[in-house]
């Protein structure tokens, strides 16, 4: 084993490459979520956030941070959990309804458009509105409890 990581050490440049690309999944994956274009609850987002933390503990071979290698060492662990659970709900057909599968095609004519233009991503946001009795709860700001 020490001979494996020897020879990693040799490479500074590629550990490098590996840390960088990672990061970029890192943070690329975040901006996809946060604008809607995959959903955090989706396979896309799982294997996402597995690569980059395997790249990142990759590049922790060459400079050793504890705090960083339990940070990735979390994100493998629960993401396998995550994904493993994910592929056996698929495969038993029991997904639970509204947890976000991505659509392959954005463009299929089923998909109804968000308000910003952009095709709907998730179950959640193709669900039908309930009735109208119901109304969406805006959050409480600052802590505060919002007004009966």
């Amino acid at each position: 084993m020490t001979g494996l990581l020897d020879a990693m050490r040799a490479y500074p440049e590629l550990l490098q490459a590996c840390g960088v690309m990672g990061s970029i999944l890192y943070i690329g994956g975040f901006a996809l979520l946060q604008m809607g274009r995959i959903c955090g609850s989706g396979l896309y987002y799982s294997y996402n956030q597995l690569m980059a933390a395997s790249l990142v503990m990759i590049s922790l071979v060459g400079a050793f941070n504890l705090g960083a290698f339990l940070i990735q060492i979390g994100f493998l662990f629960f993401g396998m959990i995550g994904l493993v659970r994910r592929l056996r709900l698929l495969r038993t057909g029991r997904y639970p309804e509204g947890t976000g599968i991505i659509r392959h095609l954005p463009d299929a004519p089923t998909a109804p458009a968000l308000r910003d233009g952009l095709p709907a991503t998730c179950d959640w946001e193709r669900r039908r509105p309930g009735p109208e009795h119901d109304r969406p709860v805006p959050p409480a700001l600052g802590g505060a409890a919002p007004a009966p």
